[in-house]
């Protein structure tokens, strides 16, 4: 291979490279902001990519339960429109996420790869939490508010650019663990 001094020669790209590039397409060409806070088709697929960093991730058909709370018509309806948008499964690498609804009261029995908090659930985060201690199931929101207190392990958001935040204690209080890579792209609070 010649040179022509303009550094084109093969370089090996870093582990972090490799994984910002996997993440920077969902940063391209995305709609704007609802103004709720509900998850929108553009979260859920940053979603099931940053579940691809989890140290023990999911493979094959998993399920993502969407947690409402039973009595609520309004947080029962976003649930629905979240499901929705998952179409036939969202896809990213080895796993395929599909959504499964789940009431507040039932998410410690539910069998999933993770959990994303409605709106309406999200007054009794803190209960999930406490249902899903050393489950090694990450519970998910896409309000920063969520994160006092640890009541959710990531918050992540697509607008106005892709974030993805961490709490330190929900992650160790829900034993889920992340890629090195992944850390290096995130914000740890």
């Amino acid at each position: 291979m010649a040179k022509d001094g303009s550094g084109g020669g093969r370089r090996r790209t870093s582990v972090r490279q490799s994984w910002a590039c996997k993440l920077l397409p969902l940063c391209l060409g995305l709609g704007s902001m609802p103004a709720a806070a509900e998850a929108t088709p553009q979260d859920l697929q940053v979603l099931v990519r940053a579940l691809g960093f989890l140290e023990r991730p999911p493979t094959g058909v998993a399920e993502l339960g969407i947690a409402y709370p039973l009595a609520s018509v309004a947080g029962r309806a976003e649930a629905e429109r979240v499901a929705a948008a998952f179409g036939e499964g969202l896809r990213a690498g080895a796993l395929t996420l599909r959504p499964r609804l789940i009431p507040v009261e039932a998410v410690g029995r539910a069998q999933v790869a993770a959990l994303l908090l409605t709106d309406a659930a999200l007054p009794q985060a803190a209960q999930v939490a406490a249902a899903l201690a050393g489950s090694g199931v990450p519970t998910i929101a896409t309000t920063t508010t969520a994160l006092e207190g640890g009541k959710v392990v990531l918050v992540l958001r697509s607008q106005p650019r892709v974030e993805i935040l961490v709490s330190r204690a929900a992650a160790q209080t829900a034993q889920v663990g992340f890629a090195t890579a992944f850390r290096m792209m995130i914000q740890e609070r």
